[in-house]
């Protein structure tokens, strides 16, 4: 242990002192240590780096890209060390503090080395966005006719999937009393051929996503004869982030997770008309899912979550959550600008993307409103599926799950799939 420890000491003071001739990416990929810490107990598939892959086409390393191995040793040293994660906080905030427009007007978004440092360590469901999906290089992509709300970079999506899914998007105002009126929602509305005696399906999708996510399983749940409705949550996807952000302006007092709720109690009444669904809440969303189960048992049959926020979250406390807002919209703007955000991300481009994602981890997250004394609450059937190497939440989430919810109806692990079973094992999950 004081090995790891001197280890730990030695490579933060190398590479603080490196990274401050490279400030803003240095501290890209420090989110990621706490995951993969807590997902140790059970094999995985590790992320290593490979010196030949990253520097055989004849890269130097500067002080910067020395910086930024020193440091990923460090928070690797400090996992094995058992350190709190929580300590990467302070250096987040030095590493990436400033304004995005400022630090790409100067160049510092630009490091060829240091993207391939943090595609070694991005969470699995991210990595479709720069290892495969788009055109191929020298391939002209065909623009798509979309309508004008779904932005540019929609029209150039080329897998049929997703393509399927852009097309099958709608958007209406949808009542949410709370902002002064109704919100220009985007969502995704499947009704089967034929319909089965189940009731329909609520998917709600995880933090900065999108109905996209869902473009796998959707058809499949549909084929099955269920309807499946999905609407995209602040600050995901093509709805409206003005009136919440207008909103918890005027009102201090008011938090993300109250409007979320009344947007999503808005949408089951205009899609379901007072029908119960089985409400799936997907990472982040699960949280979500679960808060609006407790607040409106009304609405929900029966829930499952897949590898959902709620026992744990991919942060730190809520306090170092809203500390550290700026810094890890900084990160999530210079992953936008470098095309390293989860295929297909084509919202970056929107109004009040960033400043939706500033709001919200200003608040201190769902953690604040869903956490074990509300897990206990939720009174309804849930099954809980979970991806078996799952690299961002711990697997032993969901035993936590089977003993603090009152109606866990089991616990299903999802093979060959990690953090993202809907997108790494769609089969699988559309079965279960």
């Amino acid at each position: 242990h004081l090995v790891m420890l001197s280890t730990v000491i030695f490579c933060w003071a190398l590479g603080l002192h490196s990274a401050c001739a490279y400030v803003p990416t240095t501290g890209a990929t420090l989110p990621r240590p706490r995951n993969m810490l807590t997902s140790w107990p059970v094999t995985h598939a590790r992320h290593t780096i490979s010196p030949i892959a990253l520097f055989d086409n004849g890269m130097q390393l500067g002080a910067g890209e020395i910086g930024m191995l020193a440091l990923t040793a460090a928070l690797f040293a400090g996992a094995a060390a058992g350190i709190s994660p929580t300590s990467t906080v302070p250096l987040l905030l030095i590493l990436l503090s400033g304004d995005p427009d400022e630090r790409e007007a100067a160049g510092k978004n630009d490091n060829e080395a240091v993207k391939a440092i943090i595609n070694r360590f991005t969470p699995s469901a991210w990595k479709k966005a720069y290892l495969g999906g788009n055109a191929a290089d020298g391939e002209e992509a065909t623009l798509l006719d979309l309508p004008a709300w779904q932005g540019e970079e929609a029209r150039a999506l080329v897998e049929p999937e997703a393509i399927a899914t852009i097309r099958a998007m709608q958007r209406v105002p949808i009542d949410v009393p709370s902002t002064g009126g109704a919100v220009d929602s985007c969502f995704l509305s499947l009704e089967p051929k034929a319909h089965a005696q189940a009731p329909p399906l609520l998917l709600i999708h995880g933090f900065d996503s999108s109905v996209l996510e869902f473009r796998y399983i959707a058809p499949q749940l549909a084929e099955a004869g269920l309807r499946v409705e999905a609407m995209e949550w602040w600050t995901g996807g093509f709805t409206d982030r003005q009136p919440f952000l207008e909103k918890l302006e005027r009102d201090p007092q008011s938090t993300p997770w109250e409007l979320i709720r009344e947007h999503q109690l808005g949408f089951w009444k205009r899609q379901l008309a007072g029908e119960k669904a089985l409400v799936v809440g997907f990472s982040l969303g699960g949280a979500v899912a679960q808060d609006f189960a407790v607040s409106h048992p009304e609405c929900v049959e029966a829930l499952v979550l897949v590898d959902a926020g709620g026992e744990s979250y991919a942060q730190p406390e809520p306090f170092l959550t809203a500390l550290a807002a700026d810094p890890v919209v900084n990160l999530f703007q210079w992953r936008a600008n470098n095309g390293m955000l989860p295929y297909p991300h084509v919202w970056a481009k929107e109004g009040s993307w960033r400043q939706a994602l500033r709001a919200y981890l200003k608040s201190g997250g769902y953690q604040v409103r869903v956490n074990a004394e509300l897990i206990k609450q939720v009174q309804q059937k849930t099954l809980v599926l979970w991806g078996e190497e799952d690299d961002v939440l711990p697997v032993e989430d969901a035993y936590k799950y089977q003993k603090d919810l009152p109606n866990c109806v089991g616990v299903d692990f999802v093979p060959d799939a990690q953090h993202a079973p809907a997108l790494e094992n769609p089969d699988y999950v559309a079965k279960a």
